[in-house]
Protein backbone atom coordinates (compact mmCIF):
# COMPACT_ATOMS: atom_id res chain seq x y z
CA UNK A 1 0.00 0.00 0.00
CA UNK A 2 1.40 3.41 -0.91
CA UNK A 3 1.85 6.29 1.50
CA UNK A 4 -1.00 8.25 -0.15
CA UNK A 5 -3.44 5.39 0.34
CA UNK A 6 -2.46 5.03 4.00
CA UNK A 7 -3.11 8.75 4.60
CA UNK A 8 -6.43 8.60 2.80
CA UNK A 9 -7.44 5.53 4.79
CA UNK A 10 -6.52 7.23 8.08
CA UNK A 11 -8.55 10.33 7.23
CA UNK A 12 -11.63 8.28 6.50
CA UNK A 13 -11.34 6.33 9.75
CA UNK A 14 -11.46 9.43 11.96
CA UNK A 15 -14.91 10.56 13.03
CA UNK A 16 -15.86 14.09 12.11
CA UNK A 17 -16.03 16.23 15.28
CA UNK A 18 -19.26 17.96 14.30
CA UNK A 19 -20.98 14.70 13.52
CA UNK A 20 -19.99 13.11 16.84
CA UNK A 21 -21.32 16.12 18.76
CA UNK A 22 -24.55 15.96 16.75
CA UNK A 23 -24.95 12.26 17.54
CA UNK A 24 -24.32 12.84 21.24
CA UNK A 25 -26.90 15.66 21.31
CA UNK A 26 -29.37 13.46 19.47
CA UNK A 27 -28.93 10.62 21.97
CA UNK A 28 -29.27 13.04 24.90
CA UNK A 29 -32.49 14.47 23.43
CA UNK A 30 -33.90 10.97 22.99
CA UNK A 31 -33.05 10.06 26.60
CA UNK A 32 -34.57 13.28 27.90
CA UNK A 33 -37.76 12.67 25.94
CA UNK A 34 -38.03 9.17 27.46
CA UNK A 35 -37.61 10.59 30.97
CA UNK A 36 -40.18 13.31 30.28
CA UNK A 37 -42.70 10.74 29.02
CA UNK A 38 -42.28 8.73 32.21
CA UNK A 39 -42.61 11.71 34.54
CA UNK A 40 -45.26 13.55 32.55
CA UNK A 41 -43.02 16.59 32.17
CA UNK A 42 -43.46 19.15 29.42
CA UNK A 43 -42.23 18.24 25.98
CA UNK A 44 -38.67 19.10 25.02
CA UNK A 45 -39.92 22.05 22.96
CA UNK A 46 -41.45 23.65 26.05
CA UNK A 47 -38.40 23.40 28.27
CA UNK A 48 -37.07 26.63 29.78
CA UNK A 49 -34.33 28.35 27.85
CA UNK A 50 -30.82 28.02 29.22
CA UNK A 51 -28.11 30.62 29.64
CA UNK A 52 -24.42 29.76 29.74
CA UNK A 53 -22.78 31.29 32.81
CA UNK A 54 -19.57 30.96 34.72
CA UNK A 55 -20.13 29.92 38.32
CA UNK A 56 -17.49 29.36 40.95
CA UNK A 57 -18.35 26.40 43.16
CA UNK A 58 -16.32 24.67 45.86
CA UNK A 59 -14.24 21.77 44.56
CA UNK A 60 -15.81 19.36 47.04
CA UNK A 61 -19.31 20.25 45.82
CA UNK A 62 -18.44 19.69 42.15
CA UNK A 63 -16.60 16.45 42.94
CA UNK A 64 -19.62 15.17 44.88
CA UNK A 65 -22.01 15.92 42.02
CA UNK A 66 -19.63 14.37 39.48
CA UNK A 67 -19.26 11.24 41.63
CA UNK A 68 -22.98 10.55 41.16
CA UNK A 69 -22.41 9.97 37.44
CA UNK A 70 -23.03 11.85 34.20
CA UNK A 71 -25.49 14.71 34.16
CA UNK A 72 -24.15 16.55 37.17
CA UNK A 73 -24.97 19.96 35.69
CA UNK A 74 -28.58 18.91 35.17
CA UNK A 75 -28.79 17.72 38.78
CA UNK A 76 -27.38 21.03 40.01
CA UNK A 77 -29.96 22.88 37.88
CA UNK A 78 -32.82 20.77 39.27
CA UNK A 79 -31.74 21.42 42.85
CA UNK A 80 -31.44 25.16 42.22
CA UNK A 81 -34.88 25.16 40.55
CA UNK A 82 -36.37 23.38 43.58
CA UNK A 83 -34.82 25.96 45.92
CA UNK A 84 -36.17 28.75 43.69
CA UNK A 85 -39.72 27.36 43.72
CA UNK A 86 -39.61 26.90 47.50
CA UNK A 87 -38.46 30.52 47.84
CA UNK A 88 -41.35 31.67 45.65
CA UNK A 89 -43.83 29.72 47.78
CA UNK A 90 -42.48 31.26 50.98
CA UNK A 91 -42.58 34.75 49.51
CA UNK A 92 -46.22 34.21 48.51
CA UNK A 93 -47.19 33.08 52.04
CA UNK A 94 -45.94 36.26 53.75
Amino acid sequence: MTAKRKKAKRRKARPQPGRVAWLQASVEDDLLSLVEEETGAASRWNRPRKRRISLRVDIEVVDWFKSKGPGYQTRINRILRRVMSEGKKRAGEK
